[in-house]
């Protein structure tokens, strides 16, 4: 069933996620890049533990957390799922495509990993 979502939502996904996220893209992606923030398995923003997060970079995150959950919201509603099951079709598509080399990720068992060039994203098993 994730796997059926994901490939419908990813479309959907990427136009929604890219329009709304380009005032905030820069300084998301500068937070991701320096190991502050990072995707989860859930299909949400989260902070790693121990960085150092600004109230601004806290709302940004914030912010764009909301904006998915919309998407979710609407999507799931379109196509009689789950928000869990929108988010998490979402999650496996950024998880396999989306986190660079360096960037950190919560992965399903709620550990924080870092995608190095030798270790790839730790894929979560509800995405096969």
């Amino acid at each position: 069933m994730i796997r059926v979502l994901a490939a419908t939502l990813l479309t959907a996904a990427t136009l929604a996620f890219a329009a709304p996220a380009m005032a905030q893209d820069a300084a998301l992606n500068q937070a991701r890049g320096a190991g502050l923030i990072g995707e989860q398995a859930d299909g949400y923003l989260g902070f790693v533990p121990g960085a150092n997060i600004s109230a601004d970079l806290r709302g940004r995150v914030e912010q764009n957390n909301i904006q998915r959950r919309q998407l979710y919201t609407r999507r799931a509603t379109e196509r009689g799922a789950s928000v869990n099951e929108m988010a998490a079709a979402v999650a496996c598509e950024v998880f396999e495509r989306r986190i660079a080399v360096g960037e950190r990720y919560r992965d399903a068992n709620g550990q924080w990993r870092q995608r190095t060039a030798s270790a790839p994203v730790v894929i979560p098993a509800f995405c096969s």
